[in-house]
C-alpha cells in the first residue's frame, strides 16, 4: 500500500532524515520510534504530502502521490500532534462541523470515550486527554484507507488506549493501513507490526 523510498529531508539546511526506506502492506501496522527531534513528525508531514522530500519517493498503491496529490490525500487520515479542534466550539460542534461527521448517532460515539456529559460544553474547558480523545474520533469519521497518527497515545487513559487499539485493530481487518509514533510501547505482540527506528 505504502512504500517510502530513500527519503531525505534537509531542515533549514541541516540534514535530518537520509535515506529513509519502508513498506506498509495493506492491513499492516507501522511503529516509527526515535528520539525527540529525530524527525518522525516531519516524515509523517512528507508522507502525507505536506513537504517536498529532497531526495527519494513516496508511493502509494504503486503511484508516486505527487502524481495526484489531492487524490492521495483523499485516502488518508492525519492526525497530528495538536487535537486540530476548535476549543470555541462545543464537542458536538466540532464533530459536525469541524470533524465532519456524517454517519449516525454522535451520541454513540461520544458515549465510547465517556464523554457525553460534555458533549454542549467548550471544547476548551475539556482536559488534555479529552481534547486528544475528540481529535482521534475523526477515525471514526474517516473512511480513508492510511491513517498517519502522530503520538495518538498520549495523555489517553487504559479505558481509551483500549478503545483505539481496538479501531486500530478494525481497520487493518478492513484492509486498512496504519503509521504511528509514539514514546509508549504499544499494547500488541510485537510479532503482530513493524517497527521502524529513526
Amino acid at each position: 500500500m505504502l512504500d517510502v523510498i530513500d527519503l531525505s529531508f534537509d531542515y533549514q539546511e541541516q540534514p535530518l532524515l537520509n535515506k529513509v526506506a519502508f513498506h506498509l502492506p495493506a492491513g499492516g501496522l507501522l511503529h516509527l520510534r526515535g528520539a525527540n527531534g529525530a524527525g518522525k513528525t516531519t516524515l509523517l508531514k512528507l508522507i502525507a504530502g505536506l513537504y517536498r522530500a529532497a531526495e527519494g519517493e513516496v508511493h502509494f498503491s504503486g503511484q508516486n502521490i505527487h502524481h495526484d496529490l489531492a487524490a492521495y490525500q483523499r485516502q488518508l487520515c492525519f492526525v497530528g500532534h495538536k487535537t486540530g479542534i476548535n476549543l470555541s466550539l462545543t464537542l458536538r460542534e466540532n464533530c459536525f462541523f469541524d470533524l465532519k461527521y456524517q454517519g449516525g448517532s454522535i451520541e454513540q460515539l461520544i458515549a465510547a470515550f465517556k464523554l457525553e456529559q460534555h458533549l454542549d460544553l467548550p471544547s476548551g474547558l475539556l482536559s488534555a486527554g479529552q481534547r486528544r480523545q475528540v481529535g482521534l474520533l475523526r477515525l471514526w469519521m474517516s473512511d480513508a484507507k492510511l491513517w498517519l497518527l502522530d503520538e495518538p497515545l498520549v495523555a489517553l487513559d487504559d479505558k481509551a488506549l483500549e478503545f483505539i487499539m481496538i479501531k486500530i485493530a478494525a481497520h487493518r481487518k478492513q484492509g486498512g493501513a496504519v503509521l504511528l509514533t509514539s514514546h509508549q510501547k504499544l499494547p500488541l505482540s510485537s510479532s503482530d507490526y513493524q517497527e521502524y527506528c529513526l
